[in-house]
């Protein structure tokens, strides 16, 4: 099984297109976790693949709540993708395809990149999709930062890392479209969490209470890669 593990915090909205992105995958041995740790607001959604995690207090930091996140995924195999982030057509087919070797992470060459929602190409980045055998998660020191724990758990740790390049590629990997992303408040400010989560509070727009998730795209991502048409 592959679980993909997603967390969030205050924005329903982009969530909302990165499970959609989960429930069109073709691969059905897949689980999705949602770990919201806003305590301000429950949000639901009834899918036997889709777990949804409220937690009631906010994690020390994104290190912290990543790795409750992974501690919590059935699958021999966990898929980071951040809630501003989609996986592309086909995505886990791919990944569960390199899975016939033995490798600590598995990850393609490539990322679909989205700026403003308009493809630019072909992005290398830190998460081009990538995938860790729960052995290699058992093995990991989670950092307590808020920033670039992604570099650190990835290739600071002596990680076996499969790259695949196929020419399909797995996550589309979205910046801009007026939302706060985490990467771009600061690295020196990684050790600072209290500092990261202001920034990030005076960013949202509040959501309070319970929200019914309501899965869809706004737009056709899938045919805007394939295409390489904005919008």
């Amino acid at each position: 099984m592959i679980s993909v593990l997603t967390l969030t915090y205050q924005r329903h909205g982009i969530l909302e297109e990165a499970i959609h992105s989960f429930l069109m995958q073709d691969f059905e041995d897949s689980e999705m976790v949602i770990l919201n740790d806003s305590p301000d607001v429950i949000y639901k959604f009834d899918y036997p693949r889709v777990r949804v995690i409220n937690y009631p207090t906010r994690f020390p930091s994104i290190g912290k709540k990543l790795e409750y996140g992974f501690s919590i995924c059935k699958g021999n195999f966990i898929y980071r993708l951040d809630d501003d982030d989609l996986l592309a057509p086909d995505a886990l087919s791919l990944v569960n395809s390199y899975t016939v070797e033995k490798h600590d992470i598995y990850r393609c060459h490539y990322a679909y990149f989205l700026e403003h929602n308009i493809y630019r190409g072909f992005s290398d980045n830190i998460n081009n999709g990538n995938c860790y055998s729960k052995e290699y998660v058992q093995r990991i020191k989670f950092p307590d930062v808020s920033i670039i724990e992604d570099v650190d758990i990835t290739f600071n740790q002596g990680a076996d890392i499969f790259i695949g390049d196929t020419g399909k590629y797995s996550m589309i990997y979205r910046w801009g479209m007026n939302t706060y992303h985490i990467s771009g408040l600061g690295v020196e400010h990684a050790n600072n969490s209290n500092y990261i989560f202001g920034r990030v509070d005076g960013l949202v727009k509040k959501e309070n209470g319970e929200i019914v998730l309501n899965p869809h795209f706004n737009i056709d991502y899938y045919n805007l890669i394939k295409t390489g048409i904005g919008n």
